[in-house]
């Protein structure tokens, strides 16, 4: 030991310096498991160990997880819509709504040649006798504009009827494509849309003659409709006919074709002429059938 007053080395045991008579402070010796001492200023400090955490594992599955769900939902939702889409475009309405839109002539004028139509949005109604309600609104875009084309539709003993369509522009002014009330078709006509006569095999007093066409003496074929044609409709229609005792068709009403075709099958049935039918010597009432095919030309 050392004595702090005048630097004596001092021996152990002794509690008071022998040259200055100075009292001895015991320093007791360094133990090898003291906290280790700071460094020195400027020198290295010791740094923490860190701990590993799964936390950010974690919020990197997670994120993956949602990533995917959100590209499944957004896939599922694209292929939906475009889907629908087909489905609605495909219909008889909506292809005997855009054909009034590209044949009206002040459409061509101001709008030119349509080149596509939007989703058409709105509501469509179908019943099982047949009637129904469109109501629907889509874009649409032409050479030399734009604008939102609006429908209203009725649908008629298995057929769609343009009641009300305009378009309004986009740079202004509105084009009326059919005035309510007004039938857009070609070769409908207004006696078609009256209620059905009754069943003409279910008249009381008459015979069964099964198809008629070979026995008519006049049997006018029906016009083509411009829309059905537009539409690729074809094949067979037929027509239930009533023919009274004096060969007329006194009722007709369609049994089977399709929705575009029957009311023109309809309406040349009802002009066809048949000779009198006798049973025992008197004329009788003929229920039978007439049948039609249109084929494109």
């Amino acid at each position: 030991m050392t004595c702090n007053s005048c630097g004596t080395s001092v021996s152990e045991g002794n509690r008071f310096c022998p040259k200055c008579g100075a009292p001895i402070q015991f320093q007791p010796p360094a133990s090898p498991h003291s906290a280790p001492q700071p460094a020195a200023w400027g020198g290295p400090m010791a740094q923490p160990q860190k701990k590993s955490s799964g936390c950010g594992k974690i919020f990197l599955i997670i994120g993956i997880i949602l990533l995917l769900i959100g590209g499944a939902v957004a896939a599922a939702v694209y292929f939906g819509y475009h889907k629908l889409e087909q489905t609605l475009k495909s219909s008889e309405a909506y292809t005997i709504a855009v054909k009034a839109l590209k044949d009206d002539p002040n459409v061509q004028d101001r709008l030119g040649e349509i080149q596509a139509t939007g989703f058409p949005l709105g509501s469509f109604n179908q019943d099982v006798s047949g009637s129904g309600q469109a109501n629907f609104t889509m874009s649409v875009h032409g050479t030399k504009g734009d604008g939102q084309y609006h429908v209203e539709m009725l649908r008629r003993n298995s057929m769609w009827i343009l009641q009300q369509g305009s378009v309004r522009l986009s740079n202004g002014g509105t084009i009326t494509i059919a005035e309510p009330g007004s039938d857009s078709n070609d070769n409908i006509n207004t006696n078609d849309f009256m209620p059905l006569p009754p069943e003409p095999s279910k008249v009381k007093g008459t015979i069964n003659g099964g198809i008629l066409n070979g026995k008519a003496l006049s049997l006018p074929q029906p016009a083509y409709p411009p829309v059905a044609r537009s539409a690729g409709a074809s094949g067979l229609v037929v027509v239930e006919v009533l023919i009274d005792e004096q060969g007329n068709v006194i009722s007709a009403r369609p049994a089977s074709g399709h929705p575009l075709l029957r009311a023109a099958a309809t309406s040349a049935a009802r002009q066809a002429k048949f000779a009198p039918t006798k049973v025992a010597g008197k004329p009788v009432k003929v229920s039978g059938q007439i049948t039609y095919t249109f084929v494109p030309e």
